[in-house]
């Protein structure tokens, strides 16, 4: 195990290291309730290290290949890796998860997390009866009694790829941050945000690819997808709502300035409900906000509204989106109804219903009949090719993140439509 002195020890250890040449002495440990920076080098000092942590702690991993997992009770910790493709978790398709984190202001950054059977990282507001992290009730759970939700966390700078349901998945958290990772082969969701009746969160400035679906809200409340590169997934964006979890419907969402394309790759995991094609799926929401995003090249549907159980859409606004080569630009369908959902994009669009454009802004919203096709085979998340790590921290240091408890929304009214390069390699 390598577990070292804390940085702002070694300072006190060299003077007593001088006296203890000519007498006899003990170099102290950490300070007892002060935070202390914690040193990971093999795979037993990484789970030893979330053990040890305790509220502050700066956790620093060298860089390696790391078979293990960490779980981090503690508050205010910061995991960081030293370089972000050159720490590596690799579950190596038998662990559960690479990094759960269950305190308060959580931060994860520069590192890389691939290959976990369940979840590359799981910042979540729930536990089991042992204190363990869990993205589901506990036993004994109905949504109606959902723990408090859990404040605080960021997620930047990380590589998550060919993980078994999600590659970065915030679950019963509010005001949080997810922010320039690159998350690719998830079975489930390469990003996911649900079960938050106050999520306070924004997921902006990621590479999302290669998933079956790319970033992914279900049950989620106040959330910002913002400047992201959705690409080559089954679908590209799902926002849902569902009796499973606690705090439907989702609503409150704003979807702008993205770059929505080409969500229709086959050499993918299969997506849960069969859907394929699709750049952003709406399902039993109320007011979202899908606003200048560029929505192109999506087999079967650009932007597609549905009814999900008995949540209606309402409240649906399209607007300032740039469309192209989609199968249909715009389709809305409903089994129980749905209202004030308004499509001012629509002229010019291909449209299911077709008159949807002039649909009045108030009031019930005629329904389409388009129906999802039958989606192509997919392959093992294991096979999905591995992505670059993309860019690390610009500095690398010792010192905490300050995750606030209570985050800053960033304006939307200033985001403008992408370039169809957004994100790429070599794009400003």
């Amino acid at each position: 195990m390598n577990l070292t002195l804390p940085a702002r020890a070694s300072t006190i250890a060299c003077a007593i290291a001088l006296s203890c040449a000519t007498t006899a002495c003990t170099v102290p440990g950490p300070v007892p309730g002060q935070p202390e920076v914690i040193r990971v080098a093999d795979d037993a000092s990484l789970t030893a290290a979330g053990e040890r942590a305790t509220d502050g702690d700066v956790i620093l991993i060298a860089p390696g290949t790391y078979h293990a997992s960490i779980e981090v009770s503690a508050s205010d910790v910061t995991i960081r890796g030293e370089d972000r493709g050159g720490v590596i978790l690799d579950g190596e398709l038998a662990l559960s998860s690479g990094i759960v984190a269950t305190g308060e202001r959580i931060a994860v950054e520069n590192l890389t997390v691939r290959n976990y059977l369940q979840n590359g990282i799981l910042i979540t507001g729930v536990t089991d009866d042992s204190g363990a992290g869990i993205a589901r009730g506990p036993d004994g759970y109905v949504p109606e009694d959902a723990p408090p939700l859990v404040a605080g966390y960021l997620v930047q700078n990380v590589t998550a790829s060919n993980n078994g349901l999600y590659g970065i998945y915030a679950f019963g958290r509010s005001n949080g941050v997810i922010r320039a990772n690159t998350a690719t082969g998830g079975s489930d969701s390469g990003i996911y945000v649900g079960q938050c009746d106050d999520c306070s969160a924004v997921v902006e400035d990621n590479i999302v690819e290669s998933n079956a679906v790319g970033i992914e809200l279900a049950n989620a409340t106040g959330v910002v997808i913002a400047r992201n590169r959705i690409a080559r997934n089954r679908i590209g964006v799902s926002v849902l709502s569902n009796y499973l979890e606690a705090h439907g419907p989702s609503s409150g969402i704003s979807i702008v300035g993205n770059l929505v394309a080409d969500n229709d790759e086959a050499a993918t995991p299969a997506q849960a409900g069969g859907a394929f094609g699709i750049g952003i799926g709406l399902a039993g929401t109320v007011d979202v906000e899908v606003e200048r995003n560029r929505i192109v090249d999506n087999d079967n549907v650009g932007v597609w509204i549905s009814s999900s159980e008995d949540f209606p859409p309402t409240g649906t606004r399209t607007d300032g989106n740039v469309y192209g080569a989609n199968g249909l630009d715009i389709a809305y369908t409903t089994r129980v109804g749905g209202e004030g959902n308004c499509f001012r994009d629509a002229g010019g669009a291909r449209t299911d219903p077709a008159s949807i454009g002039l649909a009045a802004c108030e009031g019930p919203t005629p329904a389409g009949s388009y129906a999802q096709p039958e989606a192509p085979d997919g392959i093992p998340f294991s096979e999905v090719a591995l992505p670059a790590p993309g860019p690390g921290l610009a500095a690398v240091d010792e010192a905490p993140r300050d995750v606030p408890a209570e985050i800053a929304f960033p304006s939307t009214d200033v985001i403008d439509v992408p370039d169809v390069d957004l994100l790429s390699e070599g794009a400003e």
